[in-house]
């Protein structure tokens, strides 16, 4: 009886892809060159578009295809095909605002900066022009808000509010190009984050939320020992925590290693003890053991408390698909 033969099971592994990397440094090199050439315009105060080149075969047109689609977006350049004008990097300048938008909701302000310009690069569309200079407005409020210290701000009749409220509230009314609900929730949040912070110059507890947040941004932020620990050791002052010193882990213990820093800083007193607590001074010790004892009396969790000063993002709950891809 003859067997029928079992044919070979296909390897189930994928061949590895493997880039050309003569033909990819010769198309690298070609737009390169082409991206130069529309910077020098750019230089010159012009709004060059890119255009195909003309060319003669069908291998060749793809080529100068792919070179206009990469030239365009990498220089945020509007692109002429077929008669029209394209914008190839809108989608990129929308991913750049949405990271901006999302940076500021967490006071990473540097990185919010970043990501705005590279969006003022790339958009095209008016709407997205427009939410970049929002963007920039919102980065204000945000900037003010960690930066004007509450009620201690020198002129107080002039820092009675947050600046940037009345900066993000007379842009608003020009953004025509963004929907009104949109522009209606940045309104209400920048009078809110203006409230708050007007209710910190005038409130104990409001000002020790201020403060942790501002401190918590220090510590996450790299912005130094020191000045974590001065923003600690202000916010102990200020709620009243006047804890024992015995306990060799304590939060009494903690705040006299963070003194001692400033102590050898200021070079009133200098000795092998002081020196030996400021050695085991820990920003971020003292700012756990604060957000505990702050949570204990105030019966409620004090980093949740800090988000009352942090930018809502706005989020459409119905919108054209237009608007839902922009936003």
């Amino acid at each position: 009886m003859a067997v029928r033969p079992v044919p070979p099971v296909p390897s189930s592994e994928k061949p590895e892809q493997v880039a050309d990397r003569e033909e990819t440094e010769r198309l690298l090199a070609a737009v390169a060159e082409r991206v130069d050439e529309l910077r020098k315009q750019r230089f010159a105060g012009e709004d060059p578009v890119v255009v195909p080149k003309p060319v003669r075969r069908v291998s060749e047109a793809l080529r100068e295809g792919a070179i206009v689609a990469l030239v365009a977006e990498r220089l945020g350049a509007l692109l002429r095909f077929d008669e029209k004008l394209l914008a190839p990097a809108e989608d990129l300048a929308r991913d750049e605002l949405a990271s901006a938008y999302r940076f500021l909701a967490v006071w990473d302000l540097r990185a919010a900066a970043d990501a705005l310009e590279r969006a003022a690069r790339l958009a095209r569309f008016p709407e997205n022009q427009q939410r970049v200079a929002l963007g920039w407005a919102l980065h204000r409020l945000v900037s003010d808000l960690l930066q004007l210290v509450p009620g201690e701000d020198g002129d107080k009749k002039k820092h009675r509010s947050l600046p940037a409220v009345r900066i993000v509230r007379d842009l608003l009314v020009t953004l025509d190009q963004l929907p009104s609900a949109e522009r209606d929730f940045y309104a209400a949040e920048a009078e809110r984050l203006g409230n708050a912070w007007r209710e910190a110059a005038e409130d104990d507890r409001t000002w020790c939320v201020w403060a942790l947040l501002r401190a918590r941004v220090a510590l996450i932020r790299g912005e130094g020992t020191e000045t974590v620990l001065a923003w600690l050791l202000r916010l102990a002052s200020r709620a009243g925590l006047d804890p024992p010193d015995d306990d060799p882990d304590g939060l009494g213990t903690l705040v006299r290693r963070a003194r001692a820093v400033f102590a050898l800083l200021a070079g009133t007193v200098e000795d092998e003890e002081l020196r030996q607590l400021a050695s085991a001074a820990s920003p971020r010790d003292l700012f756990r053991a604060l957000v505990a004892a702050l949570t204990a009396a105030w019966g409620e969790d004090a980093l949740t408390a800090t988000h009352r000063f942090a930018l809502a993002l706005y989020v459409p709950e119905t919108a054209s698909p237009r608007e839902a891809a922009d936003g």
